[in-house]
Order: structure tokens, then C-alpha cells, then sequence
């Protein structure tokens, strides 16, 4: 009896952690994937400046922490010529200028629930992820090839932003972006040149 028990026992074990198992895949149907095509990448040095709350600034260090309108919070080295650190409140409203690289990444999406995918990527309401780590989702509304220019605009609207592209590298992948392409990148903050109240 105690055998018979201890088999029955086993066996809705085994059972519950194949079940488990299979609960915690997750389901790929295949009309639901949407497959990501890389067509080229390009990197942009930007100068942005922007009204930003500052959260701390060490002296010591001098590095600043700031928040910036997006909601992403940012520690950066401050330059050399930046001289009024100590004059930079904690939890004070500061206008920062500072160095960064934007990188872009093109892709165009194929098939079944690219439509979706895309409208996803361009809500108003960006991912609190995306904000955390940079990463952003535009429009390429212009490129200009004799100015080796691209101009792009966030799927909320907003201003238009113009990169440059002033290297022959970056301008022969200018010319693989289309306007109305979907850009997905990251923007990478490396120094702040200039901090006032």
C-alpha cells in the first residue's frame, strides 16, 4: 500500500512539473512574429542641451546626476571648464549642455504583425525601460545628401533633429536610410560642457 502510494505520489509530481514546464514557455504562433531586418547602422557626436533637474552634484568626483525631461536619469562627468559646480544646487532646475552619441539603427519589419509592432514602437508613452536605457524609436522625416544631413522625429511629435553625417562612412550609410524609415538607436551621454541655473 505504501508503495502504491508513494508511486502515485511520484507520478502526479512528474506531472505537475511537466505541466509547469509548459505553462512557463511562451507560445510563438507563426502568424504573430514579426521579424526585425537590419539594414544599417550609423553613429552621430550631438551637443544637447536641455532644462533638467539636477538630483546631486559631487564636487569631488565631479560628476553630476541629473533627470531629464524624458524621465531618464543621467550621471555624468563634468568638463574640466566647467567651473560653478559648487554654485549647482541639489534638486535645483539647471540648464545643461552635454556631449553625446546617438547611434541608429534602421530597421524596416516584415511580416505578420509588423503594422502592430511598428505602432507599438511609436506609442506616445515610450517604455520606462526605453527611457532607462536610452534607447529611442524616430522617424526619418528628411535626408539631405548634398548637406549629408538626416532629420528625425520621435513617433510623439515634437522638434525635428538634424545629425550630421561628416565622415565618408557615416555618409555612404546615409544614403541606405529612406524617409519613413523607422529608426530604433540609443543615445550614449559622455560629458557635460556647460551647467547654469
Amino acid at each position: 500500500m505504501i508503495i502504491r502510494s508513494i508511486k502515485v505520489a511520484a507520478g502526479i509530481s512528474t506531472f505537475a512539473a511537466i505541466l509547469a514546464v509548459g505553462i512557463g514557455l511562451p507560445v510563438l504562433q507563426a502568424s504573430a512574429q514579426v521579424q526585425a531586418v537590419p539594414r544599417e547602422g550609423v553613429s552621430f557626436n550631438n551637443t544637447a542641451t536641455e532644462r533638467v533637474t539636477v538630483e546631486t552634484v559631487d564636487t569631488d568626483t565631479r560628476t553630476v546626476a541629473f533627470t531629464l525631461s524624458n524621465g531618464r536619469t543621467v550621471v555624468l562627468p563634468v568638463a574640466d571648464s566647467v567651473r560653478n559646480l559648487d554654485a549647482i544646487d541639489d534638486g535645483s532646475l539647471a540648464t545643461v549642455t552635454y556631449t553625446e552619441v546617438v547611434t541608429m539603427l534602421n530597421l524596416r519589419q516584415k511580416g505578420p504583425g509588423s503594422q502592430e509592432a511598428r505602432r507599438d514602437q511609436m506609442s506616445a508613452k515610450p517604455d520606462a525601460n526605453d527611457v532607462t536605457t536610452g534607447r529611442f524609436t524616430l522617424t526619418v522625416v528628411g535626408v539631405d545628401l548634398a548637406k549629408n544631413t538626416v532629420a528625425v522625429i520621435s513617433g510623439d511629435g515634437g522638434a525635428v533633429r538634424t545629425y550630421s553625417a561628416n565622415s565618408i562612412a557615416k555618409q555612404d550609410m546615409l544614403k541606405k536610410i529612406k524617409v519613413g524609415d523607422v529608426v530604433i538607436g540609443m543615445t550614449t551621454p559622455l560629458m557635460i560642457t556647460s551647467i547654469t541655473k
